[in-house]
């Protein structure tokens, strides 16, 4: 899975609460992770979500809970990478996550990113990613990972940086 590809690149542990395909975003998951002690949250519950009111209801609110508990934590939106299946109804969820995104932007977060998952399997071969044209195989996973690495190296490093001044400041 494309976690354990990050994980062992990045040389950094992990958990994965995708909950296999039951991660809906409720709050009370949102407040658990909350209090984690972590350096990156990555979000991409978005084709777990029953429907698109539901999503549109629960991402930025997901957001916003673990943002109040954690207002310099670098966190990652991320879409979902296939929208050759029902182009329309997953290029409606991916709407709502760029909407959450740009919002926390406009807020002034500068600890957020967007990943937008209609590039992460590239151009070239997509319908060789997925086992049904929904769930990656390992191609896919492999592909995803790539694509999210640069963005997690860059809010990892900026975590780091983070905490380095802030070392530094107390000295």
């Amino acid at each position: 899975s494309f976690p354990g590809f990050l994980g062992r690149w990045l040389d950094a542990d992990y958990l994965n609460f995708g909950f296999s395909g039951a991660g809906y975003g409720e709050e009370s998951i949102a407040e658990y992770i909350a209090g984690l002690n972590m350096s990156l949250l990555f979000m991409d519950y978005d084709h777990n979500a029953p429907t698109i009111e539901y999503l549109r209801r629960t991402h930025y609110r997901f957001y916003r809970i673990v943002r109040e508990n954690n207002p310099e934590l670098p966190i990652i939106m991320a879409s979902m990478p296939n929208l050759d299946l029902q182009p329309t109804y997953r290029s409606e969820r991916r709407a709502v996550i760029r909407e959450s995104y740009e919002r926390a932007m406009a807020e002034g977060d500068k600890f957020v990113w967007f990943i937008d998952g209609v590039k992460m399997f590239g151009e070239e071969d997509r319908d060789a990613c997925t086992m049904d044209g929904a769930h990656p195989n390992d191609l896919g996973f492999y592909l995803m990972a790539k694509s999210i690495f640069p963005y997690m190296k860059e809010a990892l490093k900026m975590n780091t940086d983070k905490m380095t001044l802030k070392k530094d400041n107390q000295i």
